[in-house]
This record gives structure tokens, C-alpha cells and sequence, in this order.
């Protein structure tokens, strides 16, 4: 991808109200805490695509739930 598709996706996400992060956290505890709140299945613990989408799940319905949007 160049550089001017970054920037473009990058005005993109920034219209649309939308942030990419970087965190680093440990994928056990990730995957445990994921499983615990029924956001992952135990199966899929080693999927990062499927940890990915179960973290942003819980991202949602936790920013949903502090909004009072739920």
C-alpha cells in the first residue's frame, strides 16, 4: 500500500469518527478474559483474527454500555 492510500483510508477513518490503536497486552490474559466474557470461543484462542474480532466486540459493547447506548 503507498502512501496515497494510507493517507486517504487515514481521512477516512478520521471522517468517519474512527481511531486505530496500537496496545500491546498479554495474549493469555487477552484470550482468558475474552472466553470468560463469552466474546471467544476456547477453540478459536489461537486465531488472531478471531481474538481481533472478539476485542473489538468488547470494545463496542463496553463503550456502548458506558454511553448508554445498549
Amino acid at each position: 500500500m503507498g502512501a496515497a492510500e494510507r493517507q486517504r483510508r487515514y481521512r477516512d477513518r478520521r471522517k468517519a469518527g474512527r481511531r486505530v490503536l496500537q496496545i500491546e497486552i498479554d495474549e493469555v490474559e487477552l484470550a482468558a478474559a475474552l472466553e470468560r466474557l463469552h466474546f471467544l470461543n476456547p477453540l478459536e484462542a489461537d486465531d488472531d483474527e478471531a481474538v481481533l474480532k472478539a476485542f473489538r466486540a468488547m470494545v463496542v459493547v463496553l463503550c456502548r454500555g458506558l454511553a448508554g447506548d445498549t
